[in-house]
């Protein structure tokens, strides 16, 4: 079946939160930082289709196994990566798909490389004036590293498919068992 739902976690200005609505979802984007959340409701892209709630995603009141599509960029650092993989575990229905990327410590020689290629390529983009700043709050560095948090992803989510990206950035796609 086609997803309908989205969980934007960490949605900050809503950036992807609007991403996924134009692809025809219904998303809700949730952040506890106020300023962002603010931004978010204010944009011009704000529609009927997105709904932005203040607040922490391990709290609020967000029912269990029903959004299609689980989503979060640049969150697990900011919270015990364990606890953050198995609320979006939680949160997504039977068949449905977390989606994350996140950021790690450099961990061995493959990731030195992917680190390195990162930073050239972030200074191609400022030379050409493509590079954009986020205004989310920064938490650095990062308290796992790019295997660590390979690992845990595995044990938390069997079967992920877990990619290393450069800039100590890693993402991760699950899809969750159907229900029996």
């Amino acid at each position: 079946s086609a997803a309908r739902t989205a969980l934007d976690v960490g949605c900050g200005d809503g950036l992807l939160t609007f991403d996924l609505a134009d692809r025809g979802l219904f998303v809700t984007g949730i952040d506890p930082h106020v300023p962002g959340i603010e931004r978010a409701r204010s944009d011009p892209r704000a529609s009927a289709r997105t709904e932005f709630i203040c607040g922490d995603v391990f709290t609020a009141d967000l029912e269990p196994a029903s959004f299609d599509v689980v989503a979060a960029s640049a969150v697990l650092h900011h919270v015990d990566a364990r606890d953050g993989l198995e609320r979006l575990k939680q949160l997504v229905r039977p068949g449905g798909v977390i989606a994350v990327v996140g950021f790690g410590r450099p961990d061995g020689l493959r990731d030195r490389v992917l680190e390195v290629a990162g930073a050239a390529s972030k200074q191609l983009r400022i030379v050409q004036g493509r590079y954009w700043e986020h205004s989310a709050p920064i938490s650095w560095p990062p308290p796992l590293t790019t295997g660590e948090m390979c690992d845990l992803s595995r044990e938390v989510l069997p079967g992920v498919s877990f990619r290393r990206l450069m800039s100590n950035r890693f993402s991760l796609l699950w899809t969750a068992p159907e229900a029996r």
